[in-house]
Parts: C-alpha cells; structure tokens; sequence
C-alpha cells in the first residue's frame, strides 16, 4: 500500500515538473493590425510610403490536451505579398500569462498599391495564419479628400455634396476601388457616425432645444420681447442696440438667434432708415459668437463631445495626464477666455452701434440708405424673397397676446435644470470635499443637458396650459374656463353642444398645437443634423487616410515654434470654415487632427493646449462670418430679407479685420507668453477702439469723406463717378439736415416710380453723427413705430467690392 502512494506521488511530481515546462493550450492568429512607428496611432486602416510601421497579430488561446513535450515556443513570420519581411521565436516561459498580442516586426513600403499582409504562426504542431490588405499612398496624398471637400464647397456652395464627396474619396482611398468605397462610406462610416452613443446625445439635445425653440415662438414669446425693446427705442443707434440685445438675449442657439432677432427687428430698423445689411451684420455676427462660448447653448454638448473624444485617446496614451483626466467641460470653460475673435467681435458692435460709424461696403450701403431717407431696407434688401412663409410658418395665432414672460420663464427653467443637474450628477461622482467648480468638472455634462431641455420643454407647455387667452389678453388658472371646458366636451360627447367657442376663453397653446409647434421646430434642423453626421464621418475619414500622422508630423517638426500652434490652428480653422461654410463640420475635422498631437509636441502645457482648442474653436466662427455659403450667413439674409452677396461682401470685411487683430494681440502674444491673458484682451479692446475711430467714418458728416480703405480703393479705380455722387449727396444731406430727394437719371442709381423716400416735411432730423432722431409722434402705447413710404419700391445700385 505504501509503495503505491509513493509511485503515484512521484509521479504527480514529473508531472508537474513536465507542466512547467509544457504548453496545455492551443494557439491561433485571429486577425491582424497595424500600428505607425512614428506616431504611435494604432490599427490604421492606411499605410504612408517610406513610413515604417509595426505588424501585431492577435492570439487566441483555446483550452486543448496536456502535451508534456510541448516547446514553449511560438515561431512566426511575416509576410509582404507573400514575401518574408520578419521572423522570430516568442518564448512562452518567460511570460507570466498568456500573451493576447504578438510582435511580427516592422517594415515600411515604398510605393503606392494594395499590399497583402500575413502572419503565420507555429507552436509545435500546431500552425494558424492570418492576413488583411491595406493600401500604401504618398502621405501628402493624405489631404485628398479635405481638398475635394473644400474644393467642391467653394465652387458648388453645396455643403451637403462637398461632405459627402470627401467621405466617398477617402473610402475609395483606403479601400482601393470604387465599389468597395462606396459600401464602406455607408455601411461604415456614415453609419458609425450614427451609432456613437455621444452622438446620439447631442442628436436628442439638438432636436429637443430645436422643439423648445418652437413652442415658445409659437406661444408669442419672442415677438413679446421685441415689443419690449421696441418701447426703448428712439433713434437708429437704438434700433441698433435693440438688434444687438435680442441677439444676446437670445444665446443659447445661434440658429433661433439668427432666425428670431433677425426678422421681429426688420420692421423697427427699416423705420429707423437701417440698412438690410446692417441689420443681418448685426444679428450674424453676434448670434455664433455668444452661442459658442456661453455654456448653456446648443453648441456646449457638441463642442464638449469633440473635446472628450481626444481626452479619451490622450488618458489612453498617457493614462497619468493631468489634461487628459480633466472634464471636458471643464476644458471648454478653460479656452473661453482665449477665443479672441469671439470676445472681440463682441466688442466691435456695440461700439460701431454707439459711435455711428462703419467702413468699407458697409459704410456705403448705409449711406444709401441714410441719405435718401430709405424705410424700405435700402438698395440691399432680398428681391427674390418676401419671408413671410419664412416668419409665419411658426408664428403665433393672430389673437395670441404676445408677452416676454413666455420666453423669459422658458429660457429661466431651462438654465435652472441643467445647472442643478450638473451639480446633481457631479455630486453622484464626487468622493467629497471638493468646491463647486470641481463638481461640475465631475458632471456628466451630456445627461445634464438632455434631461434639463427636456425638463425645460415640459415645463414650458405646462405653464402655457394655464394661461387662457381672450380679448387679446391673458387669464392666469381660469378655473371656470377650464369648468366650461369640461362641460363642453361632456356635451360634445352626447351630441347637444352648439358652436359657441368664440364666446369663451382658449387655452394659450393646446396639446396638439404644443406638439405641432415642437415638431416644426425640430424640422427646421433637420438639415443641420444631416450636415453634422457628414461631418463626424468625414473627421473618421480623415483619420483613416491618416492625415492625422501628418500634422503630427508637421506639428511635432523641431523647426516650428510650438508657441505658434494657437495661430496657426485659428489660420487653418478660419480657411476651412470659409471654404466649407460650416463651422461645425471645421471643429469636427481639425479636434481629431491636431489635440493629441498638439499634446505630445509641447508635452501637455495647458496654455499651449487650451490656446489650440480654443483656435479651432474661435477660427471655425471666423471662417464661418466669412463664408458665402455658411448657413448662418444665409439664415441671417433671410430673416433680414437681405441678399447674401450683399450680406457677404458687407460682414467679410469686419470679420477679417477682427480675425487680424486677434491674432496680432490675441493668439500670437498669448502663445508666446508675451503677457497675460487679460492683457490680450484689453489690447484687443482697444485696438477694436482704434479701427472704430480711426479706419472707419461717421455715415453722415460735413465732407462726405470715405474710410480710409474706401479712400484708397476710390483712388485705384478709373470708374469713380458712383462713389463722386454719393459723396456730393452726403454733403447735402449733413448740410440740410434731411434726406437727399433721390434724382432720376442720375448715373449708378436707378429709381422705380413707385419708389418712396422720407421727404423734406418728414419730422425725423439728421445729427453729426449721422444718427436720426425720431421726432415723429408715437402710438399711444408707445410699444411701435409706423413706417412710412412704400416698401415696394427699390433702388438698384451698382457698387463694386473690394
């Protein structure tokens, strides 16, 4: 018995022996990847020529027989078109564990084609292979598809066909045909992009603000507090203002903005003799600015998605940063104060509205209003394009009471829920101890801004149910209303109720049209949400052509100062922005292209990093004023019933004379470390100071004098009879006081008999500084001004651009 136990026991000690030395698993390759040598980006789906790379195959480990005279070894190799570029021998003893990878060493290619690559294994007497194609291309050819999509944007104004044309170009890039390109761009890249669970909440957060947006448009809200302002304006400096303050006002959506503040001012600015191109300056180029550094907007979830996409792969490269651990909203409340062109351009209008000056296109479409007394909007209002469906497809009921509190406690609740929900869903982070800023750095910034619109939506149409309307005014918790109500549906239902609606009290707003009026409001973003799932996929296909390694490449080169990325990243966003018309679809593109790089080229200074984010982020909006074919640009043209080209050639010079100044005092100082932040600020301040009273011109003033710009362009240019006329007529018109009583025949300006103009007898006077004061007699509400003339008239001017 005893020796029975000892020759079992010796042998569970050879056999355990043996097992330290023997392999109890089967091994297969289950796929391959490859990842850049240079810039470390993983599983790229593109190879750059004479760009060396590492191959890593994929083990997988199946549970199989005890062989005591296994090897321990894993030899494999790896092939190029079937040609032995590495081989080696994995030792299995020296790990702790199972390795899951498996080195198959690097190579790189030198010329452009489809290359099959494989890695075969061997453990003993078990083999496995696997293999995948890739396409090798020249890495300048990289920004192939972010030339067509510029390209194609620039001469077909087709943002939509533009986006879609790059994705289809770089899909056909990296699969290598035609027809397999055009399956991956749906069936992968587009489809991806819609997939993305942080996708989906700013889809939901985009359709729900666009639904608040119309159910309070809908209940009279936003006509409320026009009428509102409309009690505090005076003079055309006022109406201006008035302009400028719905704008703010309205600041969580640059769409709304636009649309809103844009078309309820027309009729004020057209009684004040406000040019139609002022007028959509005006409301373009403060609705983006307010809307994307305010951190309660539309724009806030989709900006704070593109900036955790890239702290995610910096925390996956460098699980130990500082930045990269940082929450995203947090981050975007760090660059805020280095979007120059935002802050300065903010700057810039109100003091145009208050010293009455302009320059360059601009100053000439305002003289042509000014001067001959124009009520109609002046030579720059849309000939194509009445807008009354634009404005009424929406609009509340005609004897709907419009007041400012539908818009104001809408707008209250819904800045309450998603602050108390920031806090809210920081604190379900939090360990303790930490402040309240470092709360909502531990927010969950998505779910707070979907359950607060949300929140916000139901609030709003529950607080127009109890309000009734008659009579033009409002009845708070009409209980015997809502009793009539009650016994009118129980009548109804037996079939004795007569027709005597007209006599009670409505609702404010019912179910179904609350559910309408959220319906439209969505609708009217719809395309929006097109263009930004283009835009997601073509950021996912620049990444796959690789031209995200390229601006590695270019960013981490020892020969550029990162003290310029800042710049240069506010530069390329403004090109793009420009070029593309979308403004989104530029953030998009370049956060993908330029953060991670960004960070290892400067080794996570914040100041550098935050001044990059920023760049993109400022520069997309630049771009955007800019851009012909910017949706925001025409949005404003056709809530002021401007033409685009007039609005275009107007605004681009203002946007580019603050895109210099911010970066002569704001990004290139800044990434320097010249001075403070607060200082770049200021300067720019002043430096917007400077332009106004320096380079621009009062609109009316004693010699009829042009701004400098125009001065010089006048004296370059043969035909200068135009410009000669207008001059004589501003004189004329600062001389007497009035408005010039346009001549007919006179050369460049053509009038329409039925055209109307404020006479001599008209009781509004010019002042120095070209600012009417209206002296004509108000309503007895004083809550509107009449216009006078005939708006059906127009005059045809020939002004030539700069």
């Amino acid at each position: 018995m005893f020796g029975r136990v000892a020759v079992i026991g010796c042998l569970a000690v050879v056999r355990l022996c043996a097992a330290q030395n023997s392999s109890s698993y089967a091994v297969s390759v289950d796929g391959i990847f490859v990842t850049d040598v240079a810039t470390g980006v993983s599983d790229i789906v593109a190879i750059h020529n004479d760009r060396p790379f590492n191959v890593v195959a994929n083990l997988v480990w199946e549970s199989d027989f005890y062989d005591v005279a296994s090897s321990n070894q894993i030899s494999w190799q790896m092939f190029v078109n079937d040609v032995v570029e590495a081989t080696g021998v994995l030792d299995l003893v020296e790990h702790y564990s199972l390795p899951v990878t498996l080195d198959a060493g690097s190579t790189s290619l030198t010329s452009a084609g489809t290359y099959n690559i494989k890695v075969a294994i061997k453990l003993d007497t078990i083999s496995s292979e696997s293999d995948r194609d890739y396409e090798s291309f020249a890495v300048e050819a990289s920004i192939g598809p972010l030339a067509v999509v510029i390209l194609f944007a620039a001469t077909t104004g087709m943002v939509e066909l533009s986006l879609g044309l790059g994705i289809f170009t770089g899909s056909c890039m990296v699969a290598g045909s035609l027809t397999t390109g055009y399956r991956d761009m749906l069936s992968i890249y587009l489809l991806d992009s819609l997939s993305d669970r942080y996708h989906g909440y700013i889809f939901l957060f985009g359709l729900f603000m666009a639904g608040l947006v119309g159910i309070v448009e809908k209940s009279g809200g936003f006509a409320g507090i026009t009428k509102v302002l409309q009690r505090f304006v005076r003079s055309s400096r006022s109406a201006q203002g008035a302009s400028f303050i719905a704008g703010l006002t309205i600041f969580f959506d640059d769409y709304t903005s636009c649309l809103v503040a844009g078309a309820s001012m027309r009729p004020l600015t057209d009684a004040c003799i406000i040019s139609r191109e002022k007028l959509a300056f005006i409301v373009d180029a403060t609705a983006a600015p307010i809307a994307s550094i305010v951190p309660i907007s539309s724009w806030i979830g989709f900006e704070i998605s593109l900036i955790q996409s890239e702290l995610d792969a910096i925390v996956l490269k460098y699980p130990d940063s500082e930045i990269g651990n940082t929450s995203s909203f947090i981050v975007f409340l760090r660059t805020v104060k280095y979007r120059y062109y935002c802050i300065f351009m903010l700057m810039l209008i109100p003091l145009q509205i208050l010293t009455g000056r302009d320059f360059g296109p601009m100053l000439i479409a305002e003289r042509l209003t000014k001067v001959y007394g124009r009520t109609d909007g002046g030579p720059g209002k849309s000939v194509s394009f009445d807008g009354s469906a634009f404005r009424n497809i929406n609009a509340p009921d005609a004897d709907t009471p419009c007041k400012w509190w539908n818009m104001a406690l809408p707008i209250v609740a819904l800045i309450t829920y998603i602050l108390v929900l920031l806090v809210w869903t920081g604190q379900q982070s939090a360990v303790g101890g930490e402040n309240l800023y470092e709360i909502i750095g531990m927010a969950d910034s998505y779910s707070a801004l979907l359950w607060g619109t949300m929140a916000a939506v139901l609030t709003s149409i529950g607080f127009y149910f109890v309000q009734d309307k008659k009579d033009g005014r409002i009845k708070w918790f009409n209980l015997k209303g809502y009793k009539n109500k009650v016994q009118r549906f129980v009548d109804r239902r037996r079939g004795i109720a007569v027709n005597d609606e007209a006599v009670h009290s409505k609702v404010l707003m019912t179910t179904r049209e609350a559910m309408s009026a959220f319906l439209t409001g969505m609708e009217k973003i719809f395309g929006v949400l097109i263009i930004l799932t283009l835009a997601w996929a073509t950021g996912a296909i620049m990444i796959a052509v690789g031209l995200d390694r390229w601006c590695y490449e270019i960013i981490t080169n020892q020969d550029l100062d990162k003290r310029m990325l800042p710049t240069v990243t506010f530069l390329v966003a403004c090109f793009i922005a420009l070029a593309t018309g979308t403004s989104w679809g530029t953030m998009t593109i370049l956060f993908p292209l330029l953060l991670v790089p960004t960070y290892e080229a400067t080794d996570g200074d914040p100041k550098i990093f935050y001044g990059v984010v920023a760049g993109i982020l400022a520069g997309a909006v630049a771009g955007d004023h800019a851009s012909p074919i910017s949706d925001t640009t025409i949005l404003s043209s056709l809530a002021a019933e401007c033409q685009v080209l007039a609005h275009t050639v107007t605004q681009a010079p203002y946007a580019f004379i603050v895109v210099i100044w911010s970066v002569l005092v704001g990004t290139i100082p800044s990434g320097m470390g010249a001075f403070p932040n607060g200082v770049s600020i200021f300067l720019g301040f002043l430096a917007m100071i400077f332009h106004v009273i320096v380079t621009s011109e009062f609109i009316i003033n004693k010699t009829g004098r042009y701004d400098i710009f125009t001065e010089l362009y006048i004296r370059c240019i043969k035909n200068k009879e135009f410009y000669m006329s207008l001059k004589a007529d501003v004189v004329e018109a600062f001389e007497t006081g009035s408005p010039v009583p346009l001549q007919k025949g006179r050369k460049s300006i053509v009038v329409d008999e039925s055209e109307h103009h404020l006479s001599l007898d008209d009781t509004r006077s010019f002042d120095k500084g070209g600012q009417e004061v209206m002296n004509a007699q108000k309503d007895g509400d004083n809550e509107s001004v009449e216009k006078t003339g005939d708006e059906e008239g127009r005059i045809v001017s020939q002004i030539s651009t700069f």
